[in-house]
């Protein structure tokens, strides 16, 4: 990804909801509570992080759209060669944010529809602006909005936006999935990524999913749903399912993150929630990753621990409830505490 994008020029971006709501936007029966959109408007990190802030979107995946499954990697994709556009898959409630709302969000945030095959620095066919429809009403919605659009001049050139249909989405690797929630500090989402979450949030206040819950640092807090544990544990091996799960303890001086000194955010292997950044990390010789300081306070929840015949404070992951570790007084200044970890219950995601 390269370090710069340029947002969406809006006519008139100092208003809430610059652009108009689309006129021919169908409401679907009462009982379809679900349906799946794909769109492509340059970086999928960029995208998938202003989509999946709207109240209604149920999940968003990143992935590739446009061309073939045996060349839908991240590495060929990025080469330009293979015809897929970086794309994110968006399962929403149309009773809550229909389709046409979503390409009002795609279109006045998310990216800038009047650049062809770029977006900022990012240039390629794989950076394109795409509605990848999966049926003909969602093609008549976005032609007929985009011919809205151009005549309300609601851009300082014509939109560039292609509309064809769907074939297939292929979903991105794992790494790429949430990409700007899981690296808040990363370069690339800072200058980028970032700004279209800040847009969003001016300009489509009233559309945002309501948070029950957020750190100081940003970082939704809301508990998972079983189904989203379950999702998400299907990536975690046997070790890594005993110590999140099952409050294990990895052997000492056995854990891969012990001697990791690369900078960065250490995150909540299962839900990747920052919980250490890599400045807080200390050798204490336990044998396990110390840290002094928590990402947030917020992200971590602290338990009495009385097994094994001790009394400890546990701490656990506050939005997943994944068991992490414990907490000692016996660190360095400036805490004077030891937050002791399991390797097994953390991942770590490079600056």
């Amino acid at each position: 990804m390269n370090d710069s994008c340029e947002l969406p020029r809006i006519g008139s971006a100092s208003a809430t909801h610059s652009l108009p709501d689309p006129l021919f936007d169908p409401a679907p029966p009462a009982a379809v509570r679900e349906q799946r959109a794909v769109l492509a408007g340059g970086c999928f990190w960029c995208v998938e992080a202003v989509l999946r802030a709207l109240d209604g979107v149920l999940e968003v995946s990143s992935g590739y759209s446009g061309g073939d499954a045996a060349s839908a990697s991240y590495e060929r994709v990025c080469s330009g060669s293979t015809g897929h556009a970086e794309a994110v898959e968006v399962r929403f409630d149309p009773q809550r944010i229909r389709f046409g709302q979503l390409l009002k969000v795609f279109f006045g945030a998310a990216h800038d529809p009047t650049q062809v095959d770029r977006q900022g620095n990012d240039r390629g066919r794989q950076y394109r602006s795409v509605i990848f429809c999966v049926d003909a009403q969602q093609a008549e919605i976005a032609r007929r909005y985009i011919t809205q659009l151009d005549a309300a001049k609601g851009f300082s050139a014509p939109i560039a936006t292609e509309v064809v249909a769907l074939t297939a989405f292929h979903r991105a690797e794992d790494e790429h999935q949430n990409y700007a929630a899981r690296h808040p500090t990363q370069p690339y989402v800072v200058a980028v990524a970032a700004p279209k979450v800040a847009k969003l949030r001016q300009q489509f206040a009233d559309w945002l999913a309501p948070r029950t819950a957020r750190s100081a640092a940003g970082h939704d807090l809301t508990p998972i749903t079983p189904a989203q544990r379950e999702r998400l544990a299907a990536r975690l091996t046997p070790d890594e399912r005993h110590v999140l799960f099952d409050h294990g303890t990895e052997p000492p001086f056995c854990g891969g993150l012990l001697h990791e000194h690369g900078t960065g955010v250490f995150a909540c292997r299962l839900c990747a929630l920052p919980l250490f950044a890599s400045t807080a990390k200390f050798e204490s010789g336990s044998g396990w990753p110390s840290f002094t300081t928590p990402f947030d306070p917020a992200h971590l929840r602290q338990l009495e621990d009385r097994s094994h015949g001790m009394v400890r404070v546990e701490i656990r992951c506050a939005r997943c409830d994944g068991h992490l570790g414990h907490v000692f007084p016996d660190g360095p200044p400036p805490t004077g505490l030891r937050y002791c970890l399991n390797s097994l219950a953390l991942e770590f995601q490079p600056a």
